[in-house]
């Protein structure tokens, strides 16, 4: 009888583990820099058409995250596209129902937000992430926005190519629930 307690515990304990990504929003201490991250559950995925049989360039991914070290609160975006060859590709441009949101310079590593690692998971190795700074109110813009759309231009051998990734949001309960616990 005691066994089975203890391996319906088990389970039960490693289905939680499990629930951060499926959860809307997520709370969680980084063991490795002591910060408190909170963050959507899985990021906005982001949808690009593409005219070639490889579609790895299909999806990009987008995410606020908060870091709090001991009540010093920030707040970030990170944005995520595929990126070709070793080069990594000039700052995206994201967008809000058509307009362009207004972003600081941002860092490429997980660092620039005192992170060791990325706070989402990276879906692809073929991935630039970009870390911006943010205020409130583009976490509450995100969450009013109807759509998101990142704009990602990089020079090719060909000259420059833009690639527009796109996501319709339609009051997404994940950017939400996230505005209204920051």
């Amino acid at each position: 009888m005691t066994s089975t307690v203890a391996l319906f515990a088990a389970l039960v304990l490693s289905g939680c583990a499990a629930l951060p990504d499926d959860a809307p929003y997520v709370e969680q201490l980084d063991a490795d820099t002591g910060l408190t991250v909170a963050r959507l559950g899985r990021p906005i995925e982001l949808y690009r058409e593409v005219f070639r049989k490889d579609n790895s360039e299909r999806f990009g991914f987008i995410g606020p995250f908060e870091t709090n070290q001991m009540g010093k609160r920030e707040l970030f975006l990170w944005v995520a596209t595929p990126t070709e060859g070793g080069d990594a590709p000039a700052t995206p441009k994201v967008m809000l129902d058509g307009r362009v949101l207004e972003l600081g310079e941002p860092g490429r590593e997980a660092d620039f937000a005192g992170l060791r690692s990325s706070p989402y998971k990276l879906p692809t190795p073929w991935i630039a992430s970009f870390y911006f700074r943010i205020e409130p109110d583009v976490v509450d813009r995100l969450a009013a926005a109807g759509s998101i759309s990142v704009e990602l231009t990089e020079s090719t051998r060909n000259g420059n190519v833009t690639a527009l990734y796109v996501a319709q949001l339609a009051g997404d309960p994940r950017l939400r629930e996230f505005s209204e616990n920051h």
